[in-house]
């Protein structure tokens, strides 16, 4: 299932230099010199085949005790933003964001969105696609794109909100027939206010494709935007590569630099699509690596 169907479903550049990887020990002694710690959060997505209106209280109390600080939704599976805020608050979660279809910050529908979210506890509407390629497609394209964008982000702060946008593998490559980044050009297009939600193992995916940038770059080439970061993991000929395992190909250390000095990164999302034994497995193995590194 598609994240697109299943949020349907579920709703009825600065150059940085190439580092030999670091052991996770040397790794976690050089995580140490942030003053500043952010909190790693689980996407729900990640365990879309498990979760439903009835076991969605059990697993969100199974996120908390793995050692999760947050959550950001994919779909809210039948309850109310009254019953969400007390589901988390009883496990201890705090709500960092959503992802939402383009059409739900749109017009009056982005009211409903935003009243939803501030009941629940949380400000960040994030589209997980949705533009269909059209970052892409031409500089024209790219710009009525992120004027789209921007009028949403300008609505939405009336009501204490920030929207933003959330890329996959292609999101990332080159406009058309041009050497220029769609998505450091959307993004340089867009109203600040707009959050740049890098996802790291696709944009990793992107640079292994024949995109010049990699994500610390792409983090870099965007300071302050990268509010909520995807941790996701890269390795397509490993089906199930869980982050930070001996099959990433990640530069973990390049992009958590980044994140603390210049993305003005918030939150680490762990999102996690495919699993060697099991999606719950997965996100707590993810979530233990991470550790490992300092976390």
């Amino acid at each position: 299932m598609n994240r697109r169907s299943f949020l349907r479903n579920s709703a009825c550049a600065a150059t940085l230099s190439a580092l030999a990887p670091l052991s996770l020990s040397t790794f976690a002694e050089e995580y140490k010199k942030y003053e500043k710690r952010i909190p790693i959060g689980l996407e729900l997505y990640s365990l879309r085949d498990v979760i439903n209106h009835d076991t969605f209280p059990k697993y969100l109390k199974l996120v908390a005790e793995m050692g999760y600080e947050c959550v950001e939704f994919a779909g809210y599976h039948g309850y109310s933003a009254k019953e969400l805020h007390k589901l988390l608050a009883d496990v201890g979660l705090k709500a960092t964001s959503t992802h939402i279809g383009f059409g739900a910050i749109q017009g009056d529908e982005l009211k409903k969105s935003a009243d939803f979210a501030a009941e629940v506890g949380f400000n960040f509407l994030i589209v997980p696609g949705g533009l269909e390629g059209r970052i892409r497609e031409s500089f024209d394209s790219n710009k009525k794109c992120a004027e789209e964008m921007s009028a949403c982000a300008e609505k939405a702060a009336e009501f204490g909100m920030f929207v933003g946008f959330h890329g996959h593998s292609g999101d990332y490559m080159n406009i058309k027939d041009t050497d220029v980044s769609a998505w450091v050009t959307f993004f340089n297009n867009c109203d600040p206010r707009v959050i740049a939600q890098v996802d790291v193992g696709w944009c990793d995916h992107a640079h292994r494709h024949g995109q010049k940038l990699t994500p610390a770059e792409t983090l870099a080439a965007l300071p302050g935007r990268g509010r909520v970061l995807h941790i996701k993991s890269d390795n397509t000929d490993v089906h199930g590569c869980c982050v930070a395992d001996k099959d990433d190909q990640v530069n973990w250390k390049d992009v958590f630099e980044v994140a603390h000095e210049k993305a003005g990164t918030e939150y680490f999302i762990v999102e996690q699509e495919s699993w060697k034994v099991s999606s719950v497995d997965s996100a707590k193995e993810c979530l233990e690596n991470l550790k490992k590194l300092g976390w």
